[in-house]
């Protein structure tokens, strides 16, 4: 009698824990309007921010995504630790590091500060501009109307092309390791 209630607990306590859930890891952290990571501040997953600026002075171990009305910011403290692709209106503004590719769909800019550091690719797609004064170790293109600017205290290990309509300027101090092309309708321009 013993074993037959023994055998029906642990049966009974099997079921129970089963049907409890396990903590679940978030594999994105999504926010409404504007939301700033503080210094300090670690986000372990992805972050999808919507209809608002995201403002990183902290580390964001994922990637962040802006969608709709916004930009994104990296201050000079910031980190994020993957891709950042802004599909609205804003711009990117890299001052901090980002240690994947940095993507800009929509009409904005991206601009790469002299304080800033981006260790993959760098593109814009929309009407916006590309400004380059910091250090990029991918590629830097524009597939847009927009125009590319790389600064005399640029430093990028990869290609820079424009695409379409806008000029590329090349501002003399300016290291690039690898080809410059204007393939548009725009020019190439050096100063």
């Amino acid at each position: 009698m013993k074993i037959g209630r023994t055998l029906a607990l642990t049966a009974a306590s099997g079921l129970l824990l089963a049907s409890i859930p396990v903590a679940a890891q978030a594999d994105t952290v999504e926010r409404r309007g504007s939301y700033t990571v503080p210094r300090g501040t670690t986000i372990d997953d992805d972050l999808v921010v919507r209809g608002g600026t995201v403002t990183i002075h902290g580390t964001v171990e994922g990637n962040v995504r802006q969608i709709g009305k916004g930009s994104v910011i990296v201050g000079k403290s910031g980190e994020v630790d993957g891709n950042i692709t802004e599909s609205g209106a804003g711009s990117v503004k890299v001052r901090g590091d980002v240690d994947g590719n940095v993507s800009e769909r929509g009409n904005g800019a991206v601009r790469v500060y002299r304080s800033g550091e981006v260790d993959g690719n760098v593109s814009e797609r929309g009407a916006g501009k590309l400004v380059v004064r910091g250090s990029v170790d991918g590629n830097v293109s524009e597939k847009g109307k927009g125009h590319v600017l790389i600064h005399r205290t640029a430093e990028i290990d990869g290609d820079v092309t424009e695409r379409k309509a806008g000029n590329l300027y090349v501002y003399r101090g300016a290291e690039i390791e690898g080809d410059v092309s204007e393939s548009g309708k725009g020019k190439l321009r050096t100063r």
